[in-house]
């Protein structure tokens, strides 16, 4: 794709009043793309970064500036300052589109867009993508993309993709929200942003008002739409879940509750983009898939070792001094795999694997084991380092809205559920009932995992 992602999308068989980008008391028609296709912009011809909380306010930076600006640097809102200025220094980016007071060499968005004075024309490079890791503490690693990367997956051929309406539930500045921008922007479906601060509840009051098909999010997400009164409402068309394990509860939940859905597992990551889907409906992937010759869209998949290697579709991935890649192109994922009965499954990243008594232990696999309870809506593990064991590992567990039992019983229940199920070192030393667990601004689980 030559041109920028607005002249893209101006391009589409669309009348001016059909919606692109819908938010709460606003929207982006046909109309103001065509617009935006057409204007010149302030910055055109430079690096930007973007570190904008609004997500409609954001991506309508990007429209505005992709194809004209030299590369694009999308930032987490949440960032700390410190870290936006590091990470900006890095890319060799001196200014950046923000609504914050606190990051040098600001632009606000209303100053954006000029009279076309200067810069280069539209499209005439493609515009380099910079992106950042999904890591919850210290500077992210930066990780440089081409648009074909951030476009590779986007799958315009669908009959009646105008119709479908997709939700925004990614932050934008992460890989996966990339993806679900670029889907439903090149297929001429609609995207719905919810306001920043909205609470699940309200989010799914909104998309349900709103007719929303099509969801992406993590399993973490998905718990907790799950446990909202309207999800109900929801008139799902596909389900889509990435970014953490899929399992078998989650997969069941969703089929309980959304039967004539399409569900899909993506395999994507910053680094290595989008990798490969799975519409089985089972947790993991085929263990077929990693034959000698085998591609699974586009993708060459093995296991060394018992972490899993990725070589993207076309070979085409992001660019980082910490990637890991050998002379064919594999990436080394980070992600763990055993092979069961058939069957890939992935069992947890590498650096959450915690030492409890010389022993180690997997997060996730415990995670799994728990949410595996039928009172458990959403469970995480976190650590509390333990100068005989190494670590304690505390339980966080959110029940079921339709759960009619106390907490001490419920603790109990719990405890007993993984005396049964798990190895001494893997059973938590504490059990807390809480009201919510804490997601990521990439939507997933927040933890503070020191191996």
């Amino acid at each position: 794709m030559s041109q920028g992602l607005a002249q893209a999308a101006a391009a589409l068989h669309l009348p001016d009043d059909h919606p692109l980008i819908c938010a709460p008391e606003r929207v982006l028609r046909m109309a103001d793309i065509r617009a935006i296709a057409r204007a010149g912009v302030m910055l055109a011809g430079v690096g930007v970064a973007l570190c904008i909380a609004d997500p409609f306010e954001l991506l309508r930076a990007v429209l505005m500036l992709d194809g004209r600006a030299a590369a694009l640097l999308l930032l987490s809102p949440n960032l700390p300052a410190e870290a936006a200025q590091a990470v900006m220094r890095e890319a060799g980016i001196e200014r950046v589109v923000t609504d914050r007071s606190d990051l040098a060499g600001a632009v606000t968005l209303d100053a954006l867009m000029a009279d076309g004075q200067g810069g280069r024309a539209n499209g005439a490079e493609p515009t380099e993508w910079l992106l950042t890791t999904s890591g919850t503490t210290g500077v992210p690693k930066l990780v440089r993309h081409q648009r074909a990367t951030i476009c590779r997956a986007a799958r315009t051929d669908h009959a009646g993709s105008s119709t479908h309406r997709w939700a925004m539930l990614y932050d934008p500045s992460r890989f996966a929200g990339t993806q679900v921008f670029v889907q439903a922007l090149l297929s001429g479906a609609t995207l719905l942003a919810p306001r920043p601060g909205m609470t699940t509840g309200e989010t799914v009051e909104w998309l349900a008002a709103q007719g929303c098909t099509h969801i992406s999010a993590t399993p973490s997400l998905w718990r907790r739409l799950l446990m909202a009164p309207a999800v109900a409402r929801l008139p799902l068309r596909q389900i889509t879940l990435g970014g953490e394990i899929v399992d078998d509860t989650v997969l069941g939940a969703l089929r309980a509750r959304f039967p004539t859905a399409r569900i899909t597992h993506i395999y994507a990551s910053t680094e290595a983009g989008t990798g490969f889907a799975v519409r089985d409906g089972k947790a993991g992937f085929p263990a077929a898939w990693l034959e000698e010759h085998a591609h699974v869209d586009g993708a060459r998949l093995s296991v060394r070792d018992g972490m899993l290697w990725l070589r993207p579709p076309g070979g085409e991935q992001g660019d980082a001094p910490h990637i890991v890649r050998d002379a064919a192109g594999y990436i080394r994922t980070g992600d763990r795999v055993a092979i069961e009965s058939g069957r890939a499954r992935f069992i947890g990243r590498e650096d959450t694997t915690l030492n409890v008594g010389g022993i180690k232990v997997q997060v996730e696999a415990v995670e799994e084991i728990v949410h595996a309870h039928p009172a458990v809506a959403q469970c995480r593990i976190t650590a509390k380092p333990s100068a005989m064991m190494g670590n304690l590992l505390t339980l966080s567990v959110v029940p079921r809205a339709e759960v009619d039992i106390d907490p001490a019983t419920l603790r109990q229940e719990i405890a007993l559920w993984c005396k049964s199920r798990l190895p001494p070192p893997a059973r938590p030393a504490t059990i807390r009932i809480v009201q919510e667990i804490p997601v990521s601004s990439a939507g997933k689980t927040e933890r503070a995992i020191k191996p």
